[in-house]
């Protein structure tokens, strides 16, 4: 029961978010909009007690707008009758929304079906609500579209599995930050000797092949995220390797395809921090409102960052496995992709460890739904979610 409270709740807020935001676009009075914010947060109860006979008393316009809502007579007046309106619309949109997950649908595709269908309501809502949301607006990152770096791309084509150490060493000493990487890493607690490592192969030795392949892979790619915008997500990506390096081996896939995969998951965050910054204001503010990323980006861009990285991806030649699980990683209910399913599980073990709620970060919608869905596809245990371990020294490469 608080669970689905809790649902409701969240999806009030975000009704009453949407709700405001068109009636802004439509020039509404103020006093309106203050009126239909609140009905939006209540409509649900008001609804609920309809159901149930009971009463349900808001007072002043915001109760002459629920009663118009709920189908009463329109007896108050055509600013009323809008408000009403608009609450409906919002409320039948993010609806569509949340039960996309639950119909197998793309978000987006749920989103633009949604609007293709504007013309149902009222003249002037459904001309806010395009003006609030683009389905499907292109993206034109221009020339700041990111450009793969050569030594990642000369990295990704080594395979972990055969790459020898001279071959680690003679990329790293031709670069000063692989170096320092390796050394680095090679005489950390982790790894470090009795005695110091100074040379680049007796590091690479230490560490171990494997690891060091991570290393220099992630050192490539890590300068894309240096932006202080970026840097958290850049941290995120790393631990999200790690585990899904971790777990791979218990549902099928290759420790260092799911180690890749995590590491890249969220490269279409890229392209949408080099959007203009009044769309990312936008994008922002709905986040802070209460709205997950995939729906406030869907909401801004007409696409989420996992199209927008799994497309990029693709312009760089990564294998389709790894581009299927990074367009599917925030609803693995899409593919049957079990890389895909790995790091929907990933990313929430790592939101039980950093209570991403507690930090801010609204829920993803249908989370429960979502996670069961990919526990079953990877057949792993949902106790894992809690309990993971992060003793292993793959972890040490993401600091």
């Amino acid at each position: 029961m608080a669970s689905s409270c809790y649902e409701t709740d969240r999806h009030c807020r975000r009704v009453a978010s949407l709700a405001r935001s068109v009636a802004e676009h439509m020039g509404v009075d103020r006093v309106i909009c203050d009126s239909l914010e609140s009905a939006a947060l209540e409509h649900q109860n008001f609804r609920l007690s309809r159901l149930r006979k009971n009463d349900f008393v808001l007072p002043g316009t915001a109760g002459m707008i629920l009663h118009r809502f709920a189908g009463g007579t329109n007896e108050f007046g055509r600013s009323i009758e809008s408000a009403a309106a608009i609450l409906r619309a919002c409320d039948a949109l993010d609806e569509s929304a949340e039960f996309a997950a639950y119909e197998a649908r793309p978000l987006a595709g749920a989103i633009q079906d949604f609007m293709a269908d504007a013309g149902q309501w009222p003249c002037e809502v459904g001309s806010g609500l395009l003006r609030l949301i683009r389905p499907g607006a292109p993206i034109e990152p221009g020339e700041r579209l990111p450009v793969l770096p050569s030594a990642a791309a000369a990295l990704l084509r080594l395979q972990s599995e055969t790459v020898s150490a001279a071959e680690l060493a003679g990329v790293a000493e031709r670069d000063p930050v692989f170096a320092k990487r390796l050394l680095g890493l090679a005489n950390s607690a982790t790894f470090g000797p009795p005695i110091e490592i100074r040379s680049i192969c007796d590091a690479v030795l230490r560490i171990g092949v494997p690891l060091a392949h991570k290393a220099l892979v992630a050192a490539s790619i890590g300068p894309l995220f240096a932006s202080a915008k970026l840097c958290a997500i850049w941290r995120h990506s790393q631990e999200i390797a790690a585990i899904a390096h971790e777990l791979a081996p218990q549902c099928g896939c290759h420790p260092h395809e799911g180690w890749l995969a995590g590491l890249l998951h969220d490269i279409g965050l890229l392209i949408f921090a080099s959007q203009p910054a009044a769309d990312c204001s936008r994008e922002e503010a709905w986040r802070h409102a209460g709205f997950p990323r995939a729906y406030t980006e869907t909401i801004v861009w007409g696409m989420d960052h996992a199209t927008a990285g799994a497309d990029l991806l693709a312009q760089w030649n990564v294998p389709p496995d790894l581009v299927e699980a990074v367009r599917h990683h925030a609803a693995p209910e899409l593919s049957d992709s079990p890389l895909a399913a790995l790091l929907y599980i990933a990313n929430a073990i790592d939101r039980e460890v950093t209570d991403a709620a507690e930090a801010g970060e609204p829920e993803p919608l249908a989370s429960r739904f979502r996670l069961a869905t990919a526990l079953s596809v990877t057949h792993l245990p949902a106790s894992l979610v809690e309990s993971f371990s992060r003793e292993s020294q793959i972890f040490a490469i993401a600091c």
